[in-house]
């Protein structure tokens, strides 16, 4: 009788997954309302301030008023419509503009059917040009960016998605004959077999997130002469995602460890998962309630999280989720503290503000990207659950992986019941 009361309650266990509920947190700001009504956010981005993090800005593409510019206390700071309608931006540190080593941001434009270049002035907080010619292609039509630098060679690239399901590769290289000139080359057009509807880069892991539409999220290798080979993270069909699927984004702090997040509009939700590639262990999930003026967030599309230090209102990080429903006014983005979303998973989510990748959402129709982090030491060990790797990466090291989503209290008291009712009829 015991064995078989033990076989129970290991089952049980390790079909938590399927059972756990998502967690409620609540947002402390939200942005300003785009113009657009309906559909109009298309993805979002961090541009973090080199030398004051606070006055870091979201970057927001919206489909006919080109990019926003907004204050991480929500209020926009600059509107930039030159190119038209925006369907997706990145953001990448440490690239060589103009003879000098800053921040590229990379804009998808509908109305150019191009990606296009910029920088921020980190004194005015306004765009310029980069200097960069209009990236495109034959039959190119973009609804998503995301750049990346290979942790082996150094050598730049940024990935475009499209409504057709390719993914093209972009090379950016330094132009000898041009004072600072960049050029861009293709190097790799890859088909998901359907529509993009997310892109995110782990530039540490060399790793490249692709989300299909209503069909699954992929993991690429992301260097140019990897194929098109590629391993499932999470499906609709047999897995925990539901359609319509949204964007994803990566906390990926320096060490190994951190998380791929995932909307799952179906259920209004934001998944999260073990970063590691080998074992995108599911954590857990979210949603965004209201809090005080600040409505729920319903129908989102589009997730992005730094683990930078962002001054005294994100000292720790932050997840900004979109909101496709915002109460009375047009779309907007609303932003929580890291440590509000790690405290309500159990054991913690990590929290980690030492070196990474800048976190973005590469944007689309109906989609999503995400990293960063400076300075500041870890807070305390990283947590994982038990059978996970000491660096809290996830990966699982032996046995069935039972923990690797938070039990509820309701679950738990539920547990206790069996055990106890067990222990009752063996006395009998």
């Amino acid at each position: 009788m015991r064995s078989r009361t033990l076989l129970s309650l290991a089952v049980l266990l390790c079909g938590l997954p399927a059972l756990a509920q998502p967690f409620q947190v609540q947002p402390t700001a939200e942005t300003q309302p785009v113009i657009t009504s309906g559909t109009a956010i298309q993805g979002g981005a961090l541009w973090v301030h080199p030398t004051d993090p606070g006055n870091s800005l979201l970057l927001v593409p919206e489909s006919l008023n080109g990019l926003f510019l907004y204050r991480l206390d929500g209020t926009e700071q600059a509107r930039f419509s030159q190119q038209g309608g925006a369907v997706g931006v990145d953001v990448q540190e440490n690239v060589r503009v103009g003879g000098i080593t800053q921040q590229l941001v990379v804009v998808a434009s509908q109305t150019l059917q191009a990606l296009v270049a910029y920088i921020v002035d980190p004194t005015t907080l306004q765009l310029q040009s980069a200097g960069l010619a209009n990236i495109t292609t034959q039959g190119f039509n973009p609804n998503s960016v995301a750049l990346y630098v290979s942790p082996t060679s150094g050598r730049v690239f940024v990935f475009a998605g499209g409504a057709t399901g390719n993914v093209w590769q972009f090379e950016l290289t330094a132009q000898a004959q041009t004072d600072g000139g960049i050029a861009s080359n293709l190097v790799r057009t890859l088909n998901v077999g359907g529509a993009v509807a997310g892109l995110a880069v782990d530039d540490a892991q060399g790793t490249l997130y692709v989300v299909q539409q209503n069909t699954a999220i992929w993991q690429y290798n992301a260097e140019p002469n990897a194929g098109d080979a590629r391993t499932s993270v999470d499906t609709v069909t047999g897995g925990g995602l539901s359609q319509p699927l949204g964007g994803v984004a990566l906390y990926a702090p320096s060490s190994s460890g951190g998380y791929l997040l995932a909307v799952n509009g179906g259920e209004n939700e934001v998944r999260v998962y073990d970063r590691s590639p080998r074992a995108h262990t599911f954590r857990g999930s979210f949603t965004l309630g209201a809090s005080g003026n600040i409505d729920a967030v319903e129908n989102p599309r589009h997730v992005l999280v730094s683990n930078r230090a962002l001054g005294t209102r994100f000292p720790l990080g932050l997840v900004a989720v979109q909101d496709g429903l915002n109460a009375g006014a047009n779309e907007n983005f609303k932003l929580v503290p890291w440590t509000t979303i790690s405290a309500a998973f159990t054991p913690d989510l990590l929290v980690d503000t030492s070196g990474a990748q800048p976190s973005t959402d590469g944007g689309t129709p109906d989609a999503g990207v995400d990293g960063g982090g400076e300075g500041l030491p870890p807070v305390g060990p990283p947590k994982g659950p038990p059978g996970s790797s000491p660096d809290g990466s996830g990966d699982e090291v032996s046995g069935c992986y039972c923990s690797s989503v938070s039990m509820s209290g309701t679950v738990l008291v539920a547990l206790a019941g069996v055990l106890l009712l067990s222990r009752r009829r063996r006395r009998q």
